[in-house]
């Protein structure tokens, strides 16, 4: 599940930056509670006390600068000394703090009222990096069906339709390649075709122009996916 936390001490534009989460997640096809989950703090030590007790418990921070009682920047330096990794987005009216907030090796860092297309651009970009899909929900045969994300190898392109290769089975889903990437997100999964998307996961040797799996299958890998193969997959393996 994809988790965020919210620190903002004015509880309106708490509720509005939690409800622009909620459309642009949506809106790539994330359910709350099922793909992911936003919790919403009004002042620095409740987030921290639930950090002190699980570090790795939220992958985004959406931090006001301007905290009652505590700057946000003294948060998010305490959360990098103690190595904390989760990405941080600053929302606050003050642009001078930007140069001091380089140090906390943000994710970005947006001026109140927040713009809800900078704020998307910059959760993509994070959900490509952080969300990693424990189930993956399917339409199959007019119903739905549940798929551990690791057990998918790769999926491809099939006519109207788009197939999903297990380790031992391969089934039809009821939708076509480009929605079911919208299903495929995070950092295991990458194209490497234009009609396929691998699990990293499960990728044995890599070529430039052929990725073989676990299983001895092999997949093409085309020029076009030749950079952004290299680049995922380094980073999948730091």
């Amino acid at each position: 599940m994809y988790r965020i936390a919210i620190c903002e001490d004015e509880p309106l534009m708490a509720r509005e930056n939690e409800g622009m989460l909620c459309r642009i997640l949506e809106n790539r096809r994330l359910r709350r509670d099922v793909d992911y989950d936003i919790d919403v703090f009004f002042a620095a030590e409740p987030l921290r006390a639930v950090l002190r007790e699980h570090p790795g418990a939220f992958q985004l921070l959406l931090l006001d600068i301007k905290l009652a009682g505590e700057s946000g920047m003294d948060l998010a330096a305490w959360l990098r000394e103690l190595d904390i990794a989760c990405s941080i987005i600053y929302i606050t009216s003050y642009e001078e703090y930007m140069p001091r907030s380089f140090a906390t090796r943000p994710l970005d860092y947006l001026m109140k009222p927040v713009d809800e297309k900078k704020l998307a651009e910059a959760v993509d970009w994070d959900l490509r990096k952080n969300y990693r899909p424990e189930v993956v929900v399917l339409p199959v045969n007019g119903g739905w069906r549940r798929v551990k994300a690791r057990d998918i190898l790769y999926a491809e392109a099939t006519s109207h339709k788009s197939a999903v290769h297990l380790t031992e089975e391969t089934f039809y889903v009821n939708q076509t390649f480009r929605d079911l990437l919208s299903r495929l997100r995070g950092g295991d999964f990458c194209r490497c075709h234009n009609s396929i998307v691998v699990n990293l996961n499960h990728v044995y040797r890599r070529t430039n122009r052929r990725l073989l799996l676990d299983n001895g299958c092999e997949l093409p890998v085309s020029r076009t996916y030749q950079k952004e193969i290299a680049r995922q997959f380094v980073a999948f393996m730091e």
